[in-house]
């Protein structure tokens, strides 16, 4: 302990450079990539799946190996919207599948995850200086909070770039939500959501979010883009489970900057 107070007190407060400088951590493993070149179910001499390890593994329904006997479907094996990052692919088959870096972020530049506004209206910087966010939890385990709770930390520190957390739906912009859509919630989210003012952003953070994440086959559910409540309004798909503190920053900086295309 007293090795760990000393390196602390030596190595001081660091808040990260970013978005200017990507000096978070080296090789930051972000998703789960496939060798499509390697799967044993890559033949021209049939169109039947030999080995289903993988996705026979997949608890979220991430992996459809039909995928890489198209042309136009060859690299997308796995559904990031629904990838979980449990890495029990990997596990199944190590040979084939392996874990992938996040590579280089940048709010002014595209993603390289899925990320889908619903219906952009505005397509400039509407919000100046600062950007205020409600969070919502519909129905999380817990995981997703983690890590927005970091961004308040002297590490990520968000307040330096001008993004908040309020208590107060009224002065929000972003309506951040978690978890699975439960009933009890919904009319609560659909409340909090019309004391927002326009324009405004929803942003359906993590897999239970978006589509009932490892809760899928129960009575869970995430939250229907078709509801008529939502028809009109900005959504943005956020996933892995959870996603990390960078990926959340980085969403809200595109929202704040007006980086989404």
């Amino acid at each position: 302990m007293a090795f760990w107070t000393y390196d602390g007190l030596k190595f001081g407060i660091k808040s990260v450079k970013f978005p200017k400088e990507n000096d978070f951590y080296d090789g930051f493993i972000s998703s789960i990539k496939i060798d499509e070149q390697k799967c044993l179910n890559r033949t021209k001499k049939t169109m039947n799946l030999k080995c289903r390890e993988c996705q026979l593994a997949c608890p979220a329904d991430a992996i459809n190996l039909n995928n890489i006997f198209d042309s136009k479907t060859l690299g997308k094996v796995i559904n990031v919207n629904r990838c979980i990052f449990c890495g029990l692919c990997i596990d199944a088959c190590n040979e084939v599948a392996g874990f992938g870096g996040m590579g280089a972020i940048n709010y002014a530049s595209d993603l390289n995850f899925d990320i889908r506004p619903q219906n952009y209206e505005v397509k400039k910087k509407i919000f100046k200086k600062s950007l205020f966010v409600k969070h919502i939890d519909t129905g999380s385990c817990g995981a997703c909070e983690s890590e927005i709770n970091a961004l308040n930390n002297p590490y990520y520190n968000m307040h330096r770039l001008g993004v908040f957390i309020t208590p107060s739906p009224r002065f929000a912009d972003v309506l951040l939500a978690t978890g699975t859509f439960t009933e009890r919630m919904t009319e609560v989210f659909f409340n909090v959501l019309d004391n927002i003012p326009k324009p405004r952003f929803i942003v359906l953070t993590g897999s239970c979010a978006i589509f009932g994440g490892v809760f899928e086959n129960g009575t869970a559910k995430g939250i229907d883009l078709n509801l008529s409540p939502l028809l009109n309004e900005n959504v943005i798909v956020l996933p892995h489970c959870p996603p990390n503190p960078f990926e959340i920053l980085n969403i809200l900086l595109l929202i704040k900057n007006g980086g989404l295309k």
